[in-house]
């Protein structure tokens, strides 16, 4: 199994590339209401399918994740982003991906 290093609430980890968000999650041990939120360049994925191998999604080539739990206070102009409120809502597809707060495009 291939793996790769990729930031996850602050902290630089090794992780496996064929993870999946409720794997992710077990292994940190974060808590089961937590949605991973994951970074790539100038996109930003909410991850919706938690059984869906990160590869196979846009969040998969993220270099950067969180994990942000209901009602917690925003972290980062990410965390805070208006359309973020809209991707949690929206939950048809394996994630929801919308352009980075702050970035020109």
């Amino acid at each position: 199994m291939e793996t790769r290093w990729a930031t996850v609430d602050g902290v630089y980890l090794e992780l496996p590339n064929d993870c999946t968000a409720d794997e992710l999650r077990t292994a940190l041990r974060k808590p089961a209401d937590a949605v991973l939120i994951a970074v790539t360049g100038d996109l930003v994925s909410v991850v919706h399918d938690e059984e869906q191998s990160l590869t196979e999604m846009v969040a998969g080539c993220a270099d950067t994740y969180y994990f942000r739990r209901p009602d917690e206070p925003d972290r980062n102009d990410v965390l805070s982003a208006p359309e973020l409120e809209s991707a949690l809502a929206e939950s048809t597809a394996a994630e929801t991906t919308f352009q980075r707060p702050g970035i020109d495009h």
